[in-house]
């Protein structure tokens, strides 16, 4: 139905969001869909960290 696209169309359009240095998101399996609106994958994820705590919501 193409509602995915659209949600990520409008969120990286959003003139608010606009001059942003950086935008970055977590996803399993739709970098196809991500990389047509020009997300690449992290060139120094060296620079990332995180608090990772998969199972916070299972119990």
């Amino acid at each position: 139905m193409g509602l995915s696209k659209w949600l990520v169309e409008i969120i990286v359009k959003h003139p608010e969001l606009q001059g942003l240095r950086r935008m970055v998101l977590a996803t399993k399996d739709a970098h196809g869909l991500y990389s047509q609106y020009g997300f690449k994958s992290i060139e120094n994820p060296e620079m990332l960290m995180q608090i990772w705590q998969p199972n916070i919501y299972s119990d």
